[in-house]
């Protein structure tokens, strides 16, 4: 993996439509993100990052949106399809974003200008904080390399205001990370949902990076 090479990935606009999954419980919040900023996934450690910095995750399809909250499991290919979470109350956002900056990682010749694939960009990173002298595979641990590039990508010169990548659940398809803090003027992302016949909205932009209530 060459994380010099970010700074050559072209930079593009990202406006349309991506979508989330979220428990019911969480409805109002959905795109809340102070909680992420010492929360691991598959593009942040928060052990590593410095400084620690928000993310939000979001996908081009509803049904990939489902896989990666973990309503739906199985698989698209496989024999049997999705299975439903057996508990859960689940609410699928639709999430409008305008982006005016971020790198697309899902694309074959940017994946080939920092020397990454897709099988890479998609295998196991849970493990890297697993593995110790205690379990049977001791080794690698730390920080996972995709965790590596997602925090490249936000140190990048420009302030990128985030990537897309390929889908780790379904892997025909995109997710979009945003980085909160690198939000410049007039870019958002946001979501409504009606709320006993009451239009009701939340916002991430520039101003509020952690979110704010839109009605």
């Amino acid at each position: 993996m060459n994380l010099a090479a970010v700074a050559l990935l072209p930079g593009r606009p990202e406006t349309g439509i991506f979508y989330r999954v979220t428990g019911t419980a969480w409805l109002r919040s959905a795109i809340a993100t102070r909680h992420t900023r010492v929360t691991s996934s598959r593009f942040y450690d928060p052990y590593s990052a410095t400084p620690q910095f928000p993310t939000l995750y979001l996908s081009d399809n509803l049904v990939v949106a489902m896989f990666e909250a973990g309503a739906l499991f199985g698989s698209l290919t496989m024999a049997g399809g999705p299975v439903p979470a057996p508990r859960g109350s689940w609410a699928v956002l639709t999430v409008s974003v305008q982006l005016q900056e971020i790198v697309d990682l899902s694309d074959a010749t940017s994946q080939a200008t920092v020397n990454v694939t897709a099988q890479e960009l998609t295998g196991d990173w849970q493990a890297y904080r697993l593995r110790s002298a205690a379990t049977a595979v001791v080794a690698p641990t730390g920080t996972a390399p995709t965790q590596t590039l997602g925090e490249a990508i936000h140190r990048d010169s420009r302030s990128l205001e985030g990537f897309a990548s390929v889908s780790a659940k379904v892997a025909t398809n995109r997710n979009l990370i945003v980085f909160p803090d690198h939000l410049r003027p007039g870019s958002f992302v946001r979501y409504s949902w009606n709320d006993g016949g009451i239009t009701r909205g939340y916002r991430v932009d520039q101003a509020h990076p952690d979110g704010i209530d839109d009605p």
